[in-house]
């Protein structure tokens, strides 16, 4: 089993080293100030941008956490609307796979200088979760060519051929993967693992200050945007309500599991206050799923914290958030419920989605159609559903994309990964550690949750701080398989003495 702490001939030494990295890292910001003064006048706005890019570039070259650091703040933020998704006119070029490529070119220059031999990818999650994604989208490629055109057309999707395809649905949400791997390798080779709690609270801050902005500029009431017809409204910022609710309260998850009374009271004070600010804003987003997500964790935060305190805090809380939000939430999670409507109660997905695929889907049960294979499934092609290009269900997309063998091995790795996560936030020896991990067992039953109605179980930016948290998870040892101890057959065996006729004991001469 890998061990919690890190070997101190593999660690980053503070001494002379982080010296001569800091000296040299002066230097060269030095050099490029230089050359940024003698190029604006006559390059332009392409400057700063270039020299903003090759300083990150050479800070990651000398230490490659630090490009993990960059991206665990940017991969949440990076499907919204500002983040730029090509840079210098090419596709697929921008500041977030920039930092990735560097931190692994950085990494595989020190472990060959260093001498390290970490274990980079758990078995588990390549053939368990990887391998059944792999073969689906093999499977899928060869039916690109029947996906209805007006897809492509209304920017649905933005391939069309079985490289664009592959591209698209395999390689860029391995990137969530990839920075859960170099995660793990960072906190192999960090001495406090948990400031990487900082840098998610960092990210989810800005998250919630831009759609903070939104509710305050749009001028609509509460009441307004809890309507069924102001569910594009979050829209603006390039991620549905259901994402926003999903990445929020997987944040909020982490957060509120980690106050505890065995770290620093300013840290907790820290926690508590982002734990209320992304409370606060799952609940903005008027997601019903985000609703029964963010009552689960609670639920099992009070299970498992219950304490005359806790329940005090709650209720404080409870009280001075409740008489703002209750009266426009309890109007959102009724919407049909009244009436008796169904597709109110569901937003059209059980008759406009679910019941159309269901025959497709029970009818090939065991292999898979291809990821995103709703795209040319019979009742899209005929026009018999929404023309939706998701099944706005997890669990129905999972096994319908990865054929009832793969979508269960996906889900066996969940589960394991649960595990992992609660075995570790009893055994860690970092309280910080501990209380992360438990908020991390929580992810896993809130992601099936949520998934009722929405996201899938492949990679996609609203579990981005799953991913994080797997990979700190890895880090520290967990996922990874363990090692069977020998043990002596003869070591828990009572000695024999000889005995009489009447089964006394005999003495030895």
């Amino acid at each position: 089993m890998i061990d919690h702490p890190v070997p101190q001939s593999r660690r980053y030494k503070p001494g002379g080293s982080g010296k001569l990295t800091a000296i040299a890292g002066v230097i060269a910001l030095m050099m490029l100030a230089a050359l940024f003064g003698a190029a604006v006048p006559t390059l332009g706005a392409l400057v700063p941008i270039a020299v903003i890019l090759a300083s990150v570039g050479l800070w990651v070259m000398l230490d490659f956490r630090v490009g993990v650091a960059f991206a665990v703040v940017i991969m949440p933020l990076s499907p919204l609307s500002f983040f730029p998704r090509e840079m210098f006119g090419i596709r697929g070029l921008n500041p977030l796979n920039l930092i990735l490529i560097a931190t692994i070119v950085s990494y595989v220059v020190h472990a060959g200088l260093r001498r390290w031999k970490d274990p980079i990818a758990p078995g588990r999650l390549l053939g368990w979760y990887i391998l059944p994604i792999l073969v689906a989208c093999l499977v899928g490629m060869n039916n690109v060519d029947l996906i209805p055109p007006r897809f492509q057309a209304e920017r649905l999707i933005q391939f069309n051929t079985a490289t664009s395809y592959i591209r698209d649905v395999f390689i860029k949400p391995q990137f969530l993967v990839m920075l859960s791997l170099m995660v793990g390798l960072s906190v192999r080779h960090s001495k406090h693992p948990e400031k990487f709690m900082y840098l998610m609270l960092a990210s989810g801050w800005v998250l919630c200050a831009l759609m903070s902005w939104l509710l305050v500029t749009s001028g609509m009431s509460l009441r307004q945007l809890a309507s069924p017809l102001a569910r594009t409204f979050l829209g603006k910022l390039n991620m549905h309500a259901n994402e926003l609710s999903l990445v929020l309260n997987m944040l909020y998850a982490l957060t509120l599991f980690s106050i505890r009374e065995e770290i620093p009271s300013h840290i907790r004070r820290i926690f508590f206050v982002s734990a209320i600010l992304f409370a606060v804003c799952v609940l903005m987003t008027f997601s019903r799923g985000g609703f029964v997500g963010f009552i689960l964790i609670n639920l099992i935060y009070f299970w498992k914290r219950i304490s005359v305190k806790t329940v005090i805090t709650g209720v404080l809380v409870a009280a001075c958030i409740g008489p703002f939000v209750l009266e426009p939430i309890l109007e959102r999670a009724l919407t049909g419920v009244e009436g008796g409507d169904r597709g109110a109660v569901t937003a059209g997905r059980v008759d406009g989605i679910w019941l159309p695929l269901l025959p497709y889907v029970l009818a090939e049960p065991i292999l898979p159609h291809g990821v995103f294979s709703i795209l040319w499934s019979p009742p899209v092609r005929l026009n018999k559903m929404l023309p939706v290009a998701q099944t706005h269900s997890a669990w129905l997309g999972g096994l319908m994309d990865m054929g009832l063998v793969g979508f269960g091995f996906m889900l066996a790795f969940l589960l394991f990964v649960r595990r992992e996560f609660m075995r570790l936030s009893k055994e860690h020896a970092v309280p910080a550690l501990q209380g992360l991990f438990a908020g991390g067992a929580v992810l896993v039953p809130l992601w099936f949750i949520q998934g009722v109605t929405d996201d899938h179980f492949t990679p996609t930016f609203a579990q981005s701080y799953f991913w994080i948290a797997l990979g700190i998870l890895m880090g520290c040892g967990g996922v990874f398989r363990q090692k069977k101890k020998g043990r002596d057959p003869n070591k828990f065996k009572a000695p024999v003495f000889p005995t009489d006729e009447y089964g006394n004991i005999r003495k030895v001469t």
